[in-house]
């Protein structure tokens, strides 16, 4: 089990998020967002160091209280939001839209915002969220980390 002390320098990462209750969301370009319940990957990265390291970048998102600057900042700033699970890996590359594809591909996977997150996407993948329903698909994000960046980068954290 990953401790967000321990995860990589650099790499990619998705956040697994349940939410509890169909919520709306208000952010300051998208304007206010209906989100259904359930469970939700949001994949980033952090190819910095220093404060642009994935390890704070990940502390960072698992904080309730911060100054909310990206898209996801506002989605976790919802009461009835919890990280269930972290997935990282270590990457000199920007691979999150490549995993944004895979995971798109898990069944009942959805876009629930167009623009969410992916506003410096360069493969115009139009979300970087996704709904996953019911079903929290844990792995089958790690299937989707295995099969763009391999196993042996591979980390997963429970908070």
């Amino acid at each position: 089990m990953l401790k967000p002390d321990l995860m990589p320098a650099r790499g990619n990462y998705t956040l697994i998020i349940h939410l509890k209750a169909p919520s709306t969301m208000c952010t300051t370009k998208q304007g206010s967002i209906k989100l259904g319940k359930g469970y939700y990957a949001y994949t980033g990265s952090a190819l910095g160091t220093g404060a642009l390291s994935l390890k704070r970048r990940v502390a960072r998102h698992l904080r309730k209280r911060k100054k909310k600057h990206w898209h996801i900042d506002y989605f976790l700033a919802n009461k009835t939001a919890r990280i269930t699970a972290v997935v990282a890996a270590s990457s000199n590359d920007n691979k999150e839209c490549e995993i944004t594809s895979f995971i798109r591909n898990i069944e009942g996977a959805t876009v629930p915002v167009i623009g969410f997150g992916a506003s410096d996407c360069k493969r115009d993948c139009g979300s970087h969220l996704l709904h996953l329903g019911q079903n929290n698909s844990l792995e089958k994000v790690v299937e989707a980390y295995r099969h763009v960046i391999g196993d042996s980068q591979l980390q997963v954290y429970k908070p």
